[in-house]
C-alpha cells in the first residue's frame, strides 16, 4: 500500500542534522554524540563490538530485550570500554584488537555472513552473564580486529544492481548497511497513525538511527534520495531499511510492548508485502575521512526520471 504523504511546504527547506548516535556495542543502548568521523565501516566506533552465543552467532534485543539497558562507552585515548547497567556494578576493560593466547579469534556470524573477531576475555563474559541470568547459558564479548590488519576481514556490502560498488567500503557488525538515517518528519507521520490506532506514540530511539535530520518538507522525502551531502561528507543511499520486532523494545526500560510501531508500518510502509515494513534509509560513505556534526546542513539528491 502506498504511503499517505503530503508536503508541508512548497519552498525548499533548511534541512539539518539534529542528532547523531553511535552504538559501540551492537544491540545495546545508543550513545549520543555531537560529531562523528567517517571510516570505511561507516561512523567510527559504531558497532565495533558484539555479543555472541556458544555457536558464535550474535545476540540481539529481539531475543534479549534487556540489552537495551546496557550502556557501552568508549575511551579512545585509553582504548577502553566502560559497561554499565541498572542495579549492576560497572566494568571497564581494555579493548584487545589483535588476537593473543588469552584473547583468541572467533569466527562469528551476523545473519548469513561471518567474519573474524577478537574475544575480549572472561571478565567481560562474566559481567554479561549476570545480565542475561538464566536466559543465555553463554555470552562472549568480541571486537572487530584492528582495521587494516591482516586478521581484519570485514563483511562485503550487498549492493542493489542499480548502484555502483564502492571499493573499500565494508560492513562490520551492522546488519545490512553502515549508516541509518531517518527524518523527524517521517517519525511524525508514523506517530500520527500510531496515535490514531493505538492511542500512543514512540520516540525516535525505537528505530535506532545513526543520523536524525529535520527540516524536510515531506515525510519520507529521504526515501527518494540517491546521494546525501551532510556537511562536507557525501553518502550514497544503499536502500531502505527493513524493520523488525525490535522496534517494540523500549530503549530505556528494556521492556517489550505488546503492540509496537511495526504493526502500523506494515499497513502502509510495506511495498514488498506485509512482512517487510521499511523505515529509514541505509547510507554508505562515498569517501572515507571527514566528520559530520549536529547542525550540519543536509542536501539530498533525487533520481531524475525521464519525462518522455
Amino acid at each position: 500500500m502506498a504511503a499517505d504523504v503530503s508536503c508541508t511546504a512548497s519552498a525548499p527547506a533548511k534541512v539539518v542534522v539534529s542528532e547523531i548516535n553511535i552504538f559501540p556495542l551492537k544491540s545495546c543502548r545508543a550513545v549520543s554524540v555531537q560529531s562523528a568521523s567517517i571510516d570505511k565501516l561507516g561512523l567510527t566506533n559504531d558497532r565495533r563490538l558484539m555479543l555472541v552465543d556458544s555457536n558464535n552467532r550474535f545476540l540481539h534485543q529481539r531475543k534479549f530485550p534487556k540489552l537495551a539497558t546496557v550502556t557501552a562507552t568508549l575511551d579512545d585515548a585509553e582504548d577502553s570500554l566502560h559497561l554499565s547497567a541498572p542495579d549492576k556494578e560497572s566494568l571497564t576493560i581494555k579493548i584487545c584488537r589483535m588476537p593473543r593466547d588469552d584473547r583468541p579469534l572467533r569466527e562469528v556470524a551476523v545473519w548469513q555472513s561471518s567474519l573474524p573477531a577478537v574475544d575480549q576475555g572472561d571478565e567481560a563474559a562474566h559481567w554479561f552473564q549476570s545480565i542475561f541470568d538464566a536466559s543465555a547459558s553463554f555470552a562472549r564479548l568480541v571486537a572487530l580486529p584492528q582495521l587494516e590488519s591482516d586478521v581484519c576481514v570485514p563483511r562485503q556490502i550487498s549492493y542493489p544492481h542499480s548502484l555502483p560498488n564502492l571499493h573499500d567500503r565494508y560492513l562490520g557488525f551492522s546488519d545490512a548497511g553502515p549508516v541509518l538515517l531517518i527524518s523527524e518528519e517521517s517519525l511524525a507521520d508514523v506517530n500520527s497513525k500510531f496515535q490514531s490506532v493505538w492511542g500512543q506514540t514512540v520516540p525516535m530511539s525505537r528505530f535506532r538511527p545513526n543520523i536524525v535530520i529535520c527540516g524536510n518538507t515531506c515525510a519520507f522525502e529521504e526515501d527518494k534520495w540517491i546521494t546525501v551531502q551532510i556537511g562536507s561528507v557525501m553518502f550514497m543511499a544503499l536502500k531502505k531499511a527493513e524493520r523488525c520486532k525490535m522496534t517494540a523494545v523500549d530503549q530505556v526500560t528494556g521492556e517489550t510492548d505488546k503492540i509496537g510501531p511495526l504493526e502500523v508500518l506494515r499497513t502502509y510502509r510495506a511495498p514488498r508485502g506485509p512482512g517487510h515494513a521499511e523505515f529509514g534509509i541505509l547510507l554508505i560513505p562515498v569517501k572515507t575521512g571527514g566528520t559530520i556534526h549536529v547542525g550540519d546542513s543536509v542536501e539530498g539528491v533525487e533520481l531524475k526520471r525521464r519525462t518522455s
